[in-house]
């Protein structure tokens, strides 16, 4: 567990990776909700719903590049290739939660900000 930092680090190199293909394929789909809207093939109600992959990308991204997975912190695990297991520490737990709730929050008002400046700018 020597890779693991409390409520900074609690994936490796491998989650990572997945994490930014993740957040890529999302903010894609973003830019494919937004064209068809352009495009006149999607109903002006309709472009909220590129809140969606864009907090899905926001988190991805997050998670990425902080080396930090909030599902793991949620249920008090790290996963570092084949060096998986629990925090067993409370406090560790605690501040893995603060952190993945931080990264979530950033996510949503990120996606907000962006989907509200969409829907105001097209």
């Amino acid at each position: 567990m020597t890779d693991y930092r409390p409520g900074q680090c609690n994936i490796g190199s491998e989650q990572r990776q997945r994490r930014a293909r993740i957040a890529a394929l999302a903010f894609l789909t973003a830019a494919a909700v937004v064209a068809a809207y352009l495009a006149g093939g999607l109903p002006e109600p309709l472009l909220l719903v590129v809140f969606i992959p864009l907090a899905v990308g926001f988190e991805w991204a997050f998670q990425s590049h902080e080396s930090f997975c909030v599902r793991l912190a949620m249920v008090g695990q790290y996963a570092f290739g084949d060096d998986r297991g629990d925090v067993p520490d409370a406090a560790n737990r605690r501040a893995d939660r603060l952190y993945a709730a931080k990264i979530t929050a950033a996510s949503v008002l990120l996606a907000a900000v962006v989907t509200a400046a969409l829907v105001f700018a097209l």
